[in-house]
Parts: structure tokens; sequence; C-alpha cells
């Protein structure tokens, strides 16, 4: 697994939609591109954003993964404050740079905005305001399309949404007008991860729940909220085999047994008490840890073919990867 994607699971995830109140829930940041033609807010002849303070102390080690300014639009980025992260964008004589104000723990970008330039001249940013990394309307990926067009995806999270894998996606169609120049969104349309969108609106799959029956995954680790992570020893000695009609069958190290899960609903997902041998594992075992936490596992979500187990109290997660 790449070094991103463990980053994307470490931290805390929501809990289930009958307890919003244990999860974080998530600020309506997006909530502008909900229309399926956003208002603008940019215009001709603005400025540059000065970036804006943020009262935190940041890791030295965040800052020095910046990039470096290679072109005078990177500079005149740079020269407001920012930090240049990621590659830019560039096509048709348009430039796309992304710049952070700060860091959260694991370096992911605070604060951030994606500033556009044609032919050399500020068109406007690719949000109305700097965004945060794992939260509703955080930008991701950015599509140069012609001269005249620009596409951007931005995440966008329920609140009993895990943070590590929002269930929705935003694109948003911008207009890029050279003279002036300035950019302007024209439509947005949202959909499900891995569904269709529908006159603009997400669609979800009938049960979610069936995605589990007949899968078999095995520990790749346990991720805490205190950015605390444990990894086995070896993969294939935990593992968990879901059947249909909610039985499981585990190996937890030494032991074997077999359990039951229910879920009732979206993201939702309860063990039932885990009937194990009762064999002595080695040290350094993750045993231990897993039984003690069984009961706890409150929900659950697949993304990128992994699937992660969240527990109650923001206590964590557990990352696995199929077995075949």
């Amino acid at each position: 697994m790449s070094s991103t994607r463990a980053r994307i699971a470490l931290l805390t995830i929501a809990m289930s939609v009958c307890h919003p109140a244990i999860g974080r829930a998530q600020e309506k940041f997006g909530s502008w591109m909900d229309a399926s033609t956003p208002a603008s807010w940019n215009s001709r002849g603005v400025s540059i954003p000065v970036a804006p303070k943020v009262e935190a102390t940041i890791d030295p080690r965040c800052k020095e993964q910046a990039r470096p300014a290679q072109l005078p639009e990177d500079k005149r980025v740079q020269d407001q404050g920012w930090d240049l992260i990621s590659a830019y964008q560039g096509g048709w004589e348009i430039l796309v740079i992304r710049g952070t104000a700060s860091y959260d723990g694991m370096c992911r970008p605070r604060q951030y905005q994606d500033f556009v330039f044609v032919r050399g001249g500020f068109a406007g940013t690719l949000s109305p305001q700097p965004m945060d990394s794992r939260t509703d309307g955080a930008l991701g990926r950015v599509s140069l399309q012609s001269h005249g067009r620009v596409t951007a995806e931005y995440d966008r999270y329920a609140v009993s949404d895990p943070l590590c894998c929002p269930s929705r996606t935003t694109a948003v169609v911008f207009d890029v007008a050279s003279d002036g120049p300035v950019v302007q969104p024209v439509s947005a349309s949202t959909q499900a991860r891995g569904s269709a969108a529908v006159g603009g609106t997400q669609t979800f799959s009938a049960s979610r729940a069936r995605e589990l029956a007949g899968t078999s995954w095995r520990l790749v680790k346990f991720l805490g909220s205190d950015d605390t992570t444990l990894a086995p020893d070896d993969r294939a000695k935990y593992i968990i085999e879901f059947a249909a009609g909610g039985r499981l069958t585990a190996r937890i190290d030494c032991n074997h047994g077999e359990g039951t899960w229910t879920s009732s609903d979206t993201n939702q997902i309860v063990f039932g008490p885990l009937a194990l041998t009762r064999a002595q594992c080695p040290a350094g075992s993750l045993h231990d840890h897993l039984v003690k936490q069984w009961g706890h596992v409150r929900s659950y979500i697949i993304s990128d073919g992994h699937l992660f187990l969240a527990l109650m109290a923001d206590g964590g997660i557990y990352e696995f990867e199929p077995t075949v």
C-alpha cells in the first residue's frame, strides 16, 4: 500500500448514522456546489488572496515537503504566504497551482486553495474559501479539458461517513475566459462513489451489507486515533470470512473461531460474540488487542478494495485487504 493510502486511513472514523454525536460531524463547506449551477465568486482583475493565518504549530517536516517555486506564477502564490503543494497542472496556456496555509498532524494540507492562471494572468480560485483535507468540499483531482474548460472533483461527506472515505463526489465544470481572465463554475453534479449520477444527485446501492457476504479479508494494520499503528507479523494469521445469513469465521493469530455479524443500515456493522479456541499465542501477537476490541466495531466502509472497520467513540480503525 502506498504511503498516501496509509495517510488517508490514519485518523478517526465517524460512527453509524444512529449515533452521529459519537463521530465527527462534517461541516458543509461544500454546500456552494449543491446547486446545479453554482454562483461564481471570481471576477476579472481580482488579486491572489493572502494565505489565512492559522494558529497551530506546524511540523517542520511538513514544510520540507513543499514544492519549490519553478514558475513566475509559483513565486506569486508564494509571495502571498502559501506553501506550494502537489504538481501544477498546465496546458492550453492555463496553469493550476495548489497552495496551503498549514498542515494537520499527518502533513495533509489545511486551509489550502487552487489558483488558476491564464497566460500569466490570475483568473481566480477553484473554491470560494480555503479547504481542509478530509472535510466536505475538499478539492481533489483537477483536469484541464481544453483552452476554455477545467473540471475539478471534490470530496462530499455525509455525517456518518468515515474520514478516510467520503461517500460522494461532486464534479464541477469551470469555464475559463481568456479575456480578463476569469474562471467561473458553470455546472455541478454529485454522485455516490461507484454509482451513476441521476439528475445531479447521488444514488446508492440497495444494500451495502451485501458487499460483505461471501468475502474474505486479512488484517493489514490497526490505526489508532492517537496515530498509533499496529501491524501483524503475518497478515495471513488474521482473517475474517463473511458468510451469507450473518455468519462469519475468523482466524486471530493462533486461534480460530465462529461468530455473527449484522448490518441494519448503511455503513453500520455489529459483531456478535466470537467463539474462539483457547491456544496461547506468542509474544507480540495482536490476538488480545483484536479480541478485546471485537465487540466495539460499529461501522465499516470498502474503499479502493480495502475494508475499514471502525470502533466506537473514535477508538480507531482496522484495515483489511482481500485474501485473494
